[in-house]
């Protein structure tokens, strides 16, 4: 997951004409998501102690590997973040606290504890928001770049699209636990088949979007432009797996990996043309 948050990082610093490189502001998102997805281990297993959950069992075992995992990326956290601007300090310190109400049970309605993921929509709107502020908005803050320009506005739309897209996929595979908890979701809410028709949707405003992007900034690129319009559609294609093998293992590799798809095609078709 942190590989991910990284390549859809670099994916707008290729966009944005920005150097692809381990700097100050992709160390930190790394050490960051990994500090959440460890967190997010931990609260899980604490809520389900007694599930047959693989990942969750796997967890339980390697408790103190977590916990190392915790402290390691929790510091280089603190550390990095001496190296960013105030404006991309700010945005992180708003984005992180919202990721940790997330998790954390701090509300409270009929005598119930609830995470802020528990209310209504919010599950879906607070993930779509911190990854697409992340991914978009912190590279043009580090790097003092012009984020009220046209171009930067189709970026992000473009990012809101596909984490949006990841994030449906998730919430179909946890309809079950949802319901059980009693979570309000898009899929409970309106039905596989009207969620799988927006991801139809949102599939082609990534198309439109990445390719109205990638050829206005670089219409000679072929690369950024053949990759804005054949990660969508490879990403659609691991979404429809999705639906016929919803196991926790595929859900972890290949449709987290779709946040890194884009990137990696890029990469590649750089590497052809």
């Amino acid at each position: 997951m942190a590989c991910c948050a990284v390549a859809l990082l670099w994916i707008t610093y290729l966009r944005a004409g920005i150097p692809v490189r381990l700097d100050s502001l992709s160390a930190f998102v790394f050490f960051a998501t990994l500090f959440q997805y460890t967190l997010h281990r931990f609260l899980a297993l604490r809520k389900h102690k007694n599930s047959d959950n693989e990942i969750l069992k796997w967890t339980a075992e390697n408790q103190f590997l977590f916990v190392m995992l915790a402290i390691i990326s929790g510091g280089m956290c603190a550390n990095l973040s001496f190296h960013l601007t105030r404006d991309t300090f700010f945005l992180l310190l708003f984005l992180g606290t919202l990721s940790l109400l997330y998790e954390l049970p701090v509300f409270r309605q009929d005598d119930k504890q609830m995470r802020l993921r528990d209310i209504w929509f919010f599950k879906i709107i607070l993930i779509t928001l911190v990854w697409s502020c992340t991914t978009a908005v912190l590279p043009y803050l580090q790097y003092e770049l012009n984020i009220y320009s046209t171009s930067f506005i189709v970026l992000l739309i473009q990012k809101i699209a596909l984490v949006f897209i990841v994030a449906l996929a998730f919430d179909i595979r946890d309809m079950e636990y949802d319901r059980r908890d009693q979570v309000i979701t898009i899929p409970i809410r309106f039905g596989l088949i009207r969620v799988r028709k927006l991801i139809i949707i949102l599939t082609a405003l990534c198309i439109l979007t990445g390719f109205t992007h990638a050829l206005w900034l670089s219409p000679f690129s072929m690369p950024l432009i053949l990759t804005a319009q054949l990660s969508p559609l490879f990403s659609y294609y691991i979404i429809t797996l999705a639906y016929r093998y919803p196991i926790d293992l595929f859900f972890i590799v290949a449709v987290d990996g779709i946040l890194a798809v884009e990137f990696i095609f890029a990469m590649l078709l750089k590497l052809i043309f």
